[in-house]
């Protein structure tokens, strides 16, 4: 028989002074992090299907981060690549930029960047402003090297006619100018016979290499000899380069615009500043790079961190979704390991030990999906970079790679991916061991405290939205000068409260989840299953939603947004004619016969729109300005007169708030507005308003009456007041609180409606206009065609435009087709198709894993009866809770700023207005997107049931 001998009692008794017993050893935690850590990666590749979609998620968002990081950044140039757009391989240049001043100064970085004395109340500069020298040239040292590089417009012959191109004047192809000008096909001029053309030009010209270029104005002809582009312009800009003739040097008439370059030197700062007091600038190779105390005030930083801002922002709003949307499917993912847990659990693992598997998976996956992200990013960014060079140094300066951001990135992936676990794991600990190793599931319970903390958050958000509109409907903007507290106030919490609102929908949403299912169990079978499901599983469910309407509440507010902006820009249009017309504008210079001129012009613009081949052309004349000015500014005729409409319907700044911008002054109503009376014969009518003209208002019309096409001007008695109004009291109209007119006269009105309000509000006929005293002094040509005008055609009418002007310089003319204001629908669809785009993302993330975890469930369902059409229907029902919970809550959540704008905007100049919201693409977003995506869940069969699999419900 074996007897086990008792051991020794080496230690002898026990103490009773605690102080005597040994210290208890202290364990190091990391062999217990490593081994949390190599759970956690087994983990990870055992359910390698909810780890590929958490990488996924991570990776996909911090794909975009980091592509446009790269995007950004490479739009960001660096010094040597800003100074060889500018300089190409010369050592500077000098510009003139105003005349000579002792206290001309300019920062060596941004040359275009300077400043001058100026009297600090009148702003008027301390010095007398002398005259601009004519050339750079005599004030530099003499014996250097100088390239003379100028700019103009030249008129040259081209496929569809004659056209209008930019000129470089000067040897842009000089080797010391490489980098600002580039040579892409053939070869350089070696005379002045020879020229250069942008590819923009070479094609507009409908040319080849060895063509001719054929300038009508000045006559000349060149041979073209290669394709050239400067650093600045995209491939499309239509320029050519020529030789410095003396009569394309005489075009140059900006000497602002014309740049001296210095292959070989580089200014000293005292050189510096005596050309500074000259007028001139200098760009220095040297001095640009090392500016010290002479850099621009933040010039360097500003680009940086507006990039900064946006990646940020984008940053941040992607982390929330993927927090959400890889947290839903930790969720599913922690519950489907809670067998694995409970065993290691068991075997001595400890809660912390079960968190932190839990958390180190939302680590190791979010750090390999910033790797991955990162590196694709890097392609994306290339890709958008090539796609979107046009030719131009701005729009891909060089590939410029972060490593430091792209380090960020990843580290920031890393975080988002440990957040989305946290809950998860905090889930994890709370399970019981042997019912988890039993397999069997705890039911969930609302908590108490969720409910409270989500209704006080809605009642809050509701609250301040309301209080902030109030303010801002109610309190002035401006207060002594600086924005109201109250105002500034109301304007934060028009932000704030909306998004508090979501936040207190989260908060609440297993709570509303359980009340939606109360509703839901009453339509039937299948909807009571879905709902209830849903809130029997808050942990997929919450974030799902909550994400999809953090997505359509910047939807919202943004398809608000563009509609209001919108909306406002299409009622503040001044259209120049009716839609589809050309306008051929004129402006009179100075003329001793008035009448003459008049007619000279009217000629040359009739002429110029009979070789577009209009339909109609109505003579629209005007009263121009008769006023003159001496040197002084003042008035030399004051006492001539001109023929005013009254406008009746305006907000007068006597009696308008504080910083209202739609206030017009009563003086301004009753006299400034000689320039909305205008002068049609009859037959010309339907052309110049664009609408049909019955008989009978065309006899009225030549009988004395008026049309009107701006309301403002009509009586409550439905007639026009005009009055005769001289020079200088239209000149201070708008300082004067009341004008004393004369002549006041009330015209009956036309019964006519016009599609758009014209420029023209009052116009008379020619016999009523010789009644009243309408003098004319301008005039402008509406063209009316079958067909719109082609892109050719007004280019070609354009071009010989200018060129009618630069030869009778004593009336400009100038085209303008009417093609009225941008739609929004391009920009509402885009809104809309990106919304969807990413709320069918996250609803294809929740529904895929409702359908995974609910696979015990269907195999349960099949088992007893259930068809394949009530899961058809629970999927149905599933997508609608899903989706259409986050994309109502988005949407009337993104309204509420809009609202706020609204009124915020109202003294601003043409405000928008709520009528303008788009109820329809509103409606898009949260019913139709819902009922889509809950269709095509419909429509996907549900997987085929494993009766083998089994839920043990504690």
């Amino acid at each position: 028989m074996t007897v086990t001998a008792p051991a020794p009692d080496l230690a002898g008794p026990p103490s009773d002074d605690p102080t005597d017993r040994p210290p208890a050893e202290r364990r190091s935690i990391w062999p217990r992090l490593r081994a949390d850590l190599r759970l956690a990666s087994r983990q990870v590749r055992r359910g390698w299907a909810s780890s590929l979609l958490v990488v996924t998620l991570v990776a996909l968002p911090m794909t975009l981060v980091a592509g446009g990081i790269v995007f950004a950044v490479s739009h960001v140039p660096t010094t040597e690549e800003t100074l060889t757009a500018e300089l190409g391989q010369a050592d500077s240049w000098v510009a003139v930029v105003y005349g000579p001043d002792p206290s001309l100064r300019q920062y060596l970085d941004d040359p275009s960047w300077w400043e001058i004395d100026r009297d600090d109340m009148t702003g008027i500069p301390a010095n007398a402003e002398q005259p601009m020298p004519e050339s750079a040239a005599p004030l530099l040292p003499a014996g250097l090297d100088l390239m003379e590089i100028g700019f103009a417009a030249v008129t040259a012959e081209t496929a569809g006619g004659t056209g209008s191109l930019a000129a470089v004047i000067g040897e842009a192809w000089d080797p010391a100018l490489d980098g600002r000008f580039e040579l892409h096909d053939g070869r350089a001029p070696r005379g002045s016979g020879e020229a250069m053309v942008s590819p923009g030009a070479l094609e507009r010209l409908g040319a080849t290499i060895g063509d001719d270029l054929v300038l009508t104005e000045p006559a000349a002809s060149f041979t073209i000899t290669g394709v050239m582009t400067q650093a600045e312009d995209p491939d499309a800009a239509e320029v050519v380069f020529l030789p410095a003739t003396a009569s394309l040097r005489a075009l140059q008439v900006d000497v602002t615009s014309t740049r001296w370059f210095l292959p070989e030197w580089s200014p000293t700062a005292d050189d510096m500043a005596e050309l500074n007091s000259e007028g001139l600038v200098v760009l220095d190779r040297q001095l640009y790079a090392n500016p010290g105390a002479g850099a621009a005030p933040g010039s360097s930083a500003a680009s940086v961190w507006s990039i900064v801002a946006i990646v940020a922002a984008a940053a941040a709003f992607s982390g929330y979704l993927v927090v959400l949307l890889a947290g839903a499917a930790f969720s599913v993912s922690a519950r489907r390991q809670q067998r694995a847990l409970a065993v290691a659990a068991s075997v001595g693992a400890g809660r912390g030990d079960v968190f932190r598997i839990v958390l180190l998976q939302g680590t190791v996956l979010g750090l390999v999906g910033g790797v991955i992200g990162s590196g694709l990013g890097i392609g994306l960014g290339i890709l958008f970079l090539h796609l979107l060079d046009d030719g131009s140094a701005a729009a891909f300066w060089g590939l410029h790679v972060p490593w430091p951001a792209l380090v960020g990135v990843v580290a920031f992936a890393a975080i988002v991916g440990t957040l989305a676990a946290l809950m998860p794991a905090r889930a994890a600990t709370r399970g019981e061991v042997i019912a988890a190793l039993r397999g069997a599931r705890r039911p969930v319970r609302v908590r108490t405290d969720r409910p409270l903390w989500g209704s006080l958050l809605l009642a809050i958000g509701i609250g301040v939205t309301a209080a902030s509109g109030t303010v801002l409907a109610t309190v002035e903007p401006i207060e002594g000068g600086s924005p109201h507290p109250l105002w500034v106030a109301g304007i934060i919490g028009i932000i704030a409260g909306p998004l508090l609102l979501q936040v207190g929908v989260i908060l609440a949403g297993h709570w509303l989840l359980t009340l939606l299912a109360l509703v839901l169990s009453r339509l039937g079978l299948a909807p009571r299953i879905a709902a209830r499901d849903a809130a029997a599983n808050p942990g997929r469910i919450v974030p799902a939603f909550a994400a999809i309407a953090a997505v359509a509440f910047l939807s919202s507010a943004a398809l608000g947004g563009v509609a209001v902006g919108f909306g406002a820009a299409e009622r503040g249009w001044f259209y120049q004619a009716p839609l589809g017309s050309v306008a051929l504008m004129a402006s009179l210079g100075e003329a001793d016969d008035r009448g003459a001129q008049l007619t000279a012009g009217e000629e040359r613009a009739r002429a110029l729109l009979a070789r577009t081949d209009p339909a109609a052309v109505a003579l629209v004349r005007t009263q121009g300005w008769p006023g003159t000015y001496d040197e002084s500014g003042l008035l030399r005729n004051p006492d001539v007169t001109v023929i005013s409409p009254a406008l009746q319907d305006y907000v007068d700044c006597a009696d308008a708030a504080v910083g209202n911008a739609n206030c017009v002054p009563a003086g301004a109503a009753a006299a400034g507005y000689h320039h909305a009376l205008a002068v049609v014969d009859d037959a010309d009518l339907a052309a110049a308003l664009g609408v049909a003209v019955p008989s009978s208002a065309r006899a009225a019309f030549r009988d004395g009456a008026a049309i009107v096409t701006d309301t403002r001007f009509l009586t409550d008695d439905g007639l026009v007041e005009v009055a005769t109004v001289t020079a200088e009291q239209v000149d201070g109209s708008w300082d004067a609180a009341t004008v004393q007119t004369r002549g006041d006269r009330s015209l009956e009105v036309v019964d006519l409606q016009t599609p758009v309000a014209l420029p023209w509000g009052v116009i008379v006929s020619p016999q009523t206009a010789e009644r009243l005293g309408v003098g004319y002094g301008g005039f402008t040509l509406v063209a009316a065609y079958d067909q719109p005008l082609s892109v050719t055609a007004l280019d070609r009418l354009r071009a010989e435009a200018e060129a009618a002007s630069r030869m009778n310089p004593d009336v400009y003319i100038w085209p303008q087709l009417e093609s009225g204001p941008s739609a929004p629908a391009g920009w509402l669809w885009l809104i809309l198709g990106a919304t969807s785009v990413l709320v069918v993302a996250a609803s294809a993330v929740a529904l895929g894993l409702a359908r995974v975890e609910r696979r015990p469930d269907d195999a349960t369902l099949a088992a007893v009866g259930g068809s394949r059409r009530l899961r058809r229907g629970i999927a149905l029902w599933q997508a609608l809770v899903i989706t259409g919970l986050g994309t109502v809550t988005g949407a009337v959540a993104g309204i509420l700023p809009v609202w706020g704008v609204v009124l915020a905007s109202g003294n601003s100049y043409n405000p928008p207005q709520l009528t303008d919201l788009p109820w329809a693409w509103l409606a898009l977003l949260a019913v139709g997107l819902p009922l889509a995506i809950a269709i095509v869940s419909w429509l996907v069969p549900p997987r085929h049931p494993d009766l083998t699999r089994r839920t043990a419900i504690a």
